[in-house]
C-alpha cells in the first residue's frame, strides 16, 4: 500500500480554473450539460438551512439555465427539509437576480452575509434571507 501511494507524492496533481475562457464560448450548446446532486438524510445532522444554501449556490452558477440541473435527494423524507426548500425557492426568485446584477461571486447566502460586505440593497436582501432562516428554526 505504501509503495502505491508514493507515486502521488512524487508528482501531485494540480488543477487551475480559467473562468475567463468561459466567456469565449459563443453558444450554450457548446457547453456540456451539468447535473448537481445534493443528498441529505437527517435534518438534525444536516440542517436544512445549509442544504438550501448549497442548492441556492448551485442554482446561481454562471451557467446557461437550459444546461444546468440541480437535484435534491432527501432520504429521510423530512417535512422540515421540504418546507425549507419551499422557502428557499421563494428566496431564490430575488437572490439569483441580485447575484447577477451586483456581480456577487460568493453565491451562497450564508457565506455572502457572513463576509460583512453588505450595503444598501444587500441589507434588504439580508433581511429576506434572515426571515427564511428564522422561519426554518
Amino acid at each position: 500500500m505504501w509503495l502505491l501511494a508514493q507515486g502521488y507524492r512524487w508528482r501531485p496533481i494540480r488543477r487551475w480554473e480559467f473562468p475567463e475562457l468561459l466567456s469565449k464560448v459563443t453558444a450554450s450548446k457548446d457547453l456540456s450539460a451539468l447535473d448537481v446532486f445534493i443528498c441529505t438524510a437527517d435534518p438534525y445532522k444536516e440542517p436544512p438551512v445549509g442544504v438550501a444554501s448549497t442548492a441556492l449556490s448551485a442554482l446561481a452558477f454562471d451557467y446557461p439555465s437550459d444546461r444546468l440541473s440541480v437535484y435534491v435527494s432527501d432520504d429521510g423524507g423530512s417535512d422540515l427539509t421540504l418546507f425549507a426548500f419551499f422557502e428557499a425557492a421563494k428566496f431564490a426568485r430575488c437572490w439569483l437576480p441580485f447575484c447577477r446584477k451586483n456581480g456577487v461571486m460568493e453565491r451562497s447566502p450564508e457565506a455572502y452575509f457572513q463576509s460583512g460586505g453588505c450595503d444598501g440593497e444587500a441589507e434588504e436582501m439580508k433581511v429576506r434571507c434572515l426571515a427564511l432562516f428564522v422561519a426554518q428554526r
